[in-house]
């Protein structure tokens, strides 16, 4: 399967390249990639800015991590894609770093990362060990203890996040 990726990854970007030529002249192809892969690095860097103040807007509680980190994952993809020799790869890189683009491709990212998630997750048996015997979570972990929780924020024994740590908003 990888070998097939590969083969027609190349033979894809060997064919846009020959399209370019014959369209542009060899020269004039070249340098389009050039320029091409150069400007995906300043719009990569502007971009890598604004996923940044995103996810630091994230964590101080302002917006929903949720498409930050998805924005992050997009970018990772982007700085792939301009690593990659081609035309192809590159003008997919470029689309990656725009922002209406990474909007649109977002619900495949978080299906994507999902689908990963509950594999590991099946895989590695988590599910049976919180579950016990198949009877859910109720099957006997722990002491139940009945009462109230007295006291204010940062005193022991208090609601709130303890002093030095801020509460995560959900997610």
């Amino acid at each position: 399967m990888k070998l097939f990726a590969f083969l027609t990854y190349f033979v894809v970007e060997i064919a846009a390249f020959a399209g370019l030529v014959a369209w542009l002249g060899f020269g004039w192809a070249l340098l389009t990639i050039i320029a091409a892969t150069a400007i995906g690095v300043l719009m990569l860097r502007r971009t890598a800015a604004g996923v940044l103040q995103d996810l630091g807007e994230a964590l101080d509680g302002q917006r929903s991590a949720g498409p930050a980190l998805m924005d992050t994952a997009i970018l990772a993809g982007a700085v792939f894609l301009l690593a990659v020799p081609g035309v192809v790869s590159t003008a997919l890189g470029l689309l990656l770093l725009v922002k209406p683009v990474r909007a649109l491709v977002r619900p495949a990212v978080a299906y994507v990362g999902a689908k990963r998630v509950a594999r590991f997750v099946e895989e590695s048996g988590l599910v049976t060990v919180l579950a016990g015997q198949g009877q859910g979570f109720g099957g006997g972990f722990g002491t139940v203890v009945d009462g109230t929780v007295e006291g204010t924020a940062g005193e022991p024994g208090g609601s709130g996040p303890r002093p030095g740590y801020r509460e995560l908003p959900p997610a």
